[in-house]
């Protein structure tokens, strides 16, 4: 399942997920802010920030599995909140 939207995530939400990466490479960075949030297909984006597509990939894979974890632990807070507002 993909949690992150091609051309559908803010700047900001990137940013915050990247921070939880060891991608720090300004160029591949780019890339996936040219992907997830400008809504270039992959392939454009590595070629316009000149980077090489399997790196933009792996880096983009990356992202999913973080973005993954974090819906993980945002559904055990929110199961935590309903049952302490019930309670």
């Amino acid at each position: 399942m993909k949690y992150l939207i091609q051309g559908g995530e803010s700047a900001e939400r990137l940013q915050l997920l990247l921070q939880l990466t060891n991608i720090e490479s300004p160029d591949v960075v780019a890339a996936s802010q040219d992907h997830f949030v400008a809504g270039h297909k992959d392939t454009v984006a590595a070629i316009r920030n000149n980077v090489k597509k399997s790196n933009l990939s792996r880096a983009i894979a990356r992202l999913e599995q973080v973005a993954f974890t974090v819906e993980q632990i945002k559904e055990l807070d929110w199961q935590k909140l309903k049952s302490n507002k019930v309670a």
